[in-house]
């Protein structure tokens, strides 16, 4: 052992122990209303078994070793009703020659929850022989797991795929299983082709990929990805099949649906049946943009009227990393014009995931639509809010908190501080709910990193924060002042720490009538999520950060709630049970691709060598951090013009703009993120 893995060791089994006391005991803060029952899920570890497990891992062990040490503590730690089994590949056939070399994979502990000494008898008896059939394993994988049910694959491998087919095909089609499918990777001392073809994997899996380079790193990723197994990202809501044209879409009332992208750019449209006479349409949807790539994500989602004229529209936005969570909505308010937004008995909706299709086939999304009826008289109605002043919080007395990792299990919380832990590249979400009259205020604090954990964090990251409506439009308060960081949505952290602050706008319903999208997103209450994100570099190897997540109600709840027509009440479509039956949902494609033979040319030795950690951000990154400012005041100057700030990552392209007009036309909805973008 090192001197630096010895320094190293304490600080990340510290770290190791917060996170899995919070995350796998479930400890839940006494302020929080709820937290999600984590168990449910079904998890499968598939185990490399091939020769060049022998191999040395860097830290004074072997690959088997490391891969035993590792397994062995995180198996100790699930929670007692996590439901998982062991498979392994390459165990029983030494040389791919010989018959059943590729399809070489046992299931050698049965999927359960009573099953601990079994897995820890397993793990003992792990060892290095054969080939590496990574295909087929995952095909008997996904089996293992059946047809329901929130279900992951973690696949731990040192090479290249020895036979065929191309892992990434199959993981492809093993993603369109079902929506509660994923497939993580943790790629242990890899690089070259086999880091690249074991990053594919997770990318089509719609799971995560994590290098690792000792035993810690191996430990820390297996940690994470089997506590992500009973807390993945989950798409709620009824099945529904959109239509490749108006004619004959599905009628849709108020609710809350799902469907799944198509293999090209063309919309699915929906028809949306108003139950209120005159009332406002919101229709948002949220999804995971696939990890890794370099697509630029220009999905759409637009409400117009049955005679075509646009009401309202908006490109869905991804928080900075894997997690990729994306919101976007569109709403039928225009004021007068077009009359048909208001007036008409039906609006159509369309999807379409824009350029990137090939990217984002089949990726599901869930669809909400809430109806909101118009008010009796909005003349004494508090008039729009104002920019506001950020109040100082504290944060003092934190409480542990299970961060969500999707919209359905982020968990509630009251005004307080709450602790956790953050990992680069993933996204937490959390749900505070908020009156008329009342201003979110989110706040982050990151505190003086450890010689270890600073090591590996590097010179500098992006601290992501998004605050984010119920039907998913941006809440953000850009120009908000005296806001620790900045008001954006994007911070700078180093290791000696950071704060960063986020709020919302007064809540007010003639927020509606506001300059941009963000007012908008303001103008009704109901749940808002909180989104944290910590940017990912290339070469990462597993490690968290500690955090402190402030959360701040200010106002008086129910200040300038207004009175609708005939005593009527908003429908929210998050917690109604749609009225309307929609079509069937879509047809699974099926398990097409089985395994083959042998892959010709492959060179045995190409496990490379992992790629040295890369440092923080260079001088480069300030100077778009000055840039933004200015854009931001330009921006200040003129308000019907929102322009994207280069400090934040922007995922899409530039969007159209969000002035509202009581008295006449107005422009779709303006840019959902203009801030930054809100990426899980």
């Amino acid at each position: 052992m090192t001197t630096h893995q010895r320094h190293r060791r304490p600080a990340v089994w510290a770290l190791l122990a917060v996170t899995l006391t919070a995350i796998l005991g479930g400890v839940t803060a006494p302020a929080a209303l709820a937290d999600p029952d984590p168990s449910g899920g079904k998890l499968v570890l598939v185990l490399d078994s091939s020769g060049s497990m022998a191999e040395p891992a860097g830290d004074g062990h072997t690959k088997i070793v490391a891969a035993r040490t590792a397994l062995s503590s995180v198996v100790t730690k699930l929670p007692a009703t996590a439901q998982v089994g062991r498979r392994v590949y390459g165990a029983t056939v030494f040389k791919r020659t010989q018959p059943g070399a590729c399809t070489d994979t046992q299931l050698t502990v049965p999927i359960g929850t009573g099953n601990r000494p079994q897995l820890r008898s397993a793990i003992a008896k792990y060892k290095p022989y054969g080939e590496t059939p990574i295909a087929y394993a995952l095909q008997q994988a996904a089996k293992d797991l059946g047809a329901s049910g929130q279900r992951t694959i973690v696949l731990v491998s040192d090479g290249e795929a020895t036979c065929a087919p191309e892992p990434c095909a199959v993981a492809r089609s093993i993603a369109q299983q079902g929506i509660d499918l994923k497939i993580d990777v943790v790629g242990f001392r890899v690089g070259g082709k086999a880091r690249s073809q074991l990053q594919c994997v997770a990318r089509e899996g719609r799971g995560d990929y994590y290098d690792a380079d000792s035993t810690v790193d191996l430990e820390a990723g297996l940690d994470r990805l089997s506590v992500r197994a009973f807390r993945p990202f989950r798409i709620s809501g009824t099945p529904v099949q959109g239509g490749a044209q108006q004619e004959g879409a599905p009628v849709l009332a108020p609710g809350h649906y799902t469907d799944a992208f198509g293999n090209d750019s063309t919309a699915k449209y929906y028809v949306i049946k108003r139950t209120m006479a005159k009332s406002t349409l919101r229709a948002g949807i949220a999804f995971r943009r696939p990890s890794g790539g370099s697509f630029v994500l220009k999905a759409e989602v637009k409400l117009n009227t049955i005679g075509g004229e646009a009401c309202g529209w908006s490109y869905p936005l991804a928080f900075e990393g894997d997690q990729g969570v994306a919101t976007g909505a569109a709403s039928s308010w225009t004021g007068d014009y077009p009359k048909d937004c208001t007036d008409g008995d039906q609006l159509v909706l369309t999807v379409s995931a824009g350029d990137a299709y090939k990217e984002m086939k089949g990726v599901p999304y869930e669809l909400r639509i809430d109806e909101e009826p118009p008010v009796d008289s909005a003349a004494n109605l508090p008039t729009q809010a104002g920019d506001p002043t950020w109040t100082p919080m504290p944060g003092a007395n934190p409480r542990e908190v299970v961060p969500g990792s999707s919209f359905a299990d982020a968990p509630y919380l009251a005004a307080g501080s709450y602790k956790t832990t953050l990992m680069p590249g993933e996204v937490q979400l959390y749900k505070v709910k908020a009156d008329w009259g009342q201003r979110l205020q989110a706040q982050v604090s990151i505190p003086q990193l450890g010689a270890a954990t600073g090591k590996a964090f590097g010179t500098l990251r992006y601290l992501d924060m998004g605050l984010i409506a119920p039907t998913g439009e941006d809440a953000l308060a850009i120009f908000a002042t005296q806001v620790p960081g900045n008001a954006g949505r994007r911070g700078v952290v180093t290791p000696q720490g950071a704060v960063k602050g986020a709020t919302t706008k007064e809540i007010r319903y003639l927020n509606r009538n506001g300059a941009n999208s963000m007012d908008g997103g303001t103008s009704t209450p109901g749940d808002y999520y909180v989104a944290v994100s910590l940017s990912r570099q290339e070469q990462d190897r597993a490690f968290a950060i500690p955090m402190t997540l402030t959360v701040g109600l200010l106002g008086t709840p129910g200040t300038g709630k207004p009175e609708y027509v005939n005593g009527a009440s908003p429908v929210d479509g998050g917690t109604v049970t749609p009225t309307t039956t929609p079509t069937s949902e879509p047809s699974d494609p099926g398990d097409k691709t089985q395994a083959g033979g042998p892959v010709q040319g492959r060179n045995d030795d190409d496990n490379g060598t992992p790629v040295a950690l890369i440092a923080g951000l260079s001088g480069g990154g300030i100077a778009l951090l000055l840039v933004g400012l200015l854009l931001v005041a330009r921006l200040r100057r003129t308000p019907t013009t929102p322009a994207p700030s280069p400090t934040q990552h922007l995922d899409r392209p530039q969007q159209p703009n969000g002035p509202q007009y009581p008295n006449g036309p107005r422009q779709p909805n303006g840019p959902q993120y203009p801030g930054g973008p809100p990426r899980g």
